[in-house]
């Protein structure tokens, strides 16, 4: 048996490093430089595959130049990640989602699909997140930070959540389905989220309360810190005046 699988259907760019035991399925994209984990899945199709009679038609399954994706990663397909993105180790990355360029997906965090994800976001380890989730810019979303869609599960509709650009999700807070936060917001560590946050607004508790503008946040010395990017002109590969343009 071989080290890996890869059909020969897929696209494989230039300088791909390609571990052990690695499974690309059909109709797989990946670019030039990048990394492909030890027992990762790329492409997982979805359960018709396993339960239709007839042959599966896989859809578009892409990822961009010079991206990591770490031992155990499953992503399926109908999935678009961009240039320079990473993952953690045993990340899953569900179908009919889109995610930005300069991105990034912790361990064990999980996306089950129908999402749409920024630029520069980055998504720590252990995250839950849900379906349909909009996630803008330049969004920062700590450990074990759960995202719900449903408000009485298991019968009523799927809600989007939207996330907005530069807004701040600290460890082990929950967001209640169909909420909105605003940019340059934060939410606090612990937090359990039940309505929108406007632009620039902390919010802490259970349930979580406005408490102020995040302008009047202050370091230890006195300093105020945000709205983050305000203070750094650079960060990690962030140019924000340049990509502020767009």
């Amino acid at each position: 048996m071989p080290d890996y699988l890869i059909s020969k259907n897929a696209n494989i760019g230039k300088n791909v490093n390609i571990g052990k035991g690695v499974i690309i399925h059909d109709n797989v994209s990946i670019g030039d430089n990048t990394f492909i984990g030890a027992y990762s899945i790329i492409g997982e199709p979805t359960a018709d595959y396993y339960k239709a009679s007839h042959a599966h038609n896989f859809k578009p399954t892409v990822i961009g130049a010079n991206s990591i994706i770490r031992s155990f990663t499953t992503i399926y397909e109908n999935v678009t990640i961009g240039a320079h993105f990473q993952s953690g180790h045993h990340a899953i990355i569900r179908e009919d989602s889109i995610i930005g360029h300069n991105s990034s997906f912790g361990s064990c965090s999980e996306l089950p699909g129908k999402a749409r994800i920024g630029n520069y976001v980055r998504i720590h380890s252990k995250v839950m997140l849900s379906e349909n989730n909009i996630i803008d810019d330049y969004v920062w979303i700590y450990p074990f930070v759960v995202i719900t869609n449903v408000k009485h599960p298991p019968t009523s509709p799927h809600l989007t959540t939207h996330i907005k650009k530069y807004a701040q999700i600290f460890a082990q807070s929950t967001l209640l389905p169909g909420i909105c936060i605003g940019e340059n917001a934060i939410v606090a560590a612990g937090a359990l989220v039940k309505e929108d946050v406007g632009d620039e607004r902390l919010v802490a508790g259970r349930p979580a309360k406005d408490i102020k503008s995040v302008r009047a946040i202050k370091d230890e010395n006195g300093a105020a810190v945000y709205p983050w990017k305000d203070h750094l002109k650079t960060y990690r590969g962030y140019d924000f005046q340049e990509n502020d343009k767009s």
